[in-house]
């Protein structure tokens, strides 16, 4: 005797239900155990590919921090330019802001430093190479299951001299 298709519909609709309850009940469960994603808590790039060479980026913040160089984009947030760098000897990672205090510009890749429009330098760890230009903001950074994670609601001194 065959089964009726209403049975079969049934089942499935059951099924589908169980399934959609399971996601609704396990998503959040998830969502519990990850960081929160914030300005205080960015996860910036794969230290991976910053082990092959330093970086300049752009990044969209949540909010302003005031920090030099922002720029407003939609809504609350900002672009800000950042360089990234692993420090010698495999110690961790130098984030700078890649802003120049001095001529108000981006600051680009040079051979061995970072270089604004007007050809003011800096080292990767943000210290100027003319000892009258101002240092670049730093953040503190950390590496979380291989990615570098920065705090840019706290701002500061580079790490160590050169």
């Amino acid at each position: 005797m065959p089964v009726p298709i209403t049975r079969y519909a049934l089942v499935a609709l059951l099924g589908l239900g169980i399934v959609v309850a399971i996601v609704l009940l396990v998503r959040p469960f998830i969502f519990s155990f990850a960081d929160a994603r914030d300005d205080a808590n960015y996860a910036l790039v794969a230290a991976s590919e910053v082990d092959r060479g330093p970086m300049v980026l752009q990044i969209l913040l949540e909010e302003s921090h005031a920090l030099t160089g922002e720029s407003p984009e939609e809504g609350d947030r900002v672009l800000l330019h950042v360089a990234v760098a692993q420090l010698p000897g495999r110690e961790g990672y130098s984030v700078v802001n890649a802003w120049s205090p001095v001529n108000d510009c981006a600051l680009e890749l040079g051979a061995d430093r970072l270089v604004d429009c007007r050809d003011a330098a800096w080292t990767y760890k943000g210290f100027p190479i003319e000892p009258a230009n101002p240092t670049l903001q730093a953040f503190p950074s950390e590496v979380r299951q291989g990615a570098i994670v920065v705090d840019f609601t706290r701002p500061g001194e580079p790490r160590q001299a050169d």
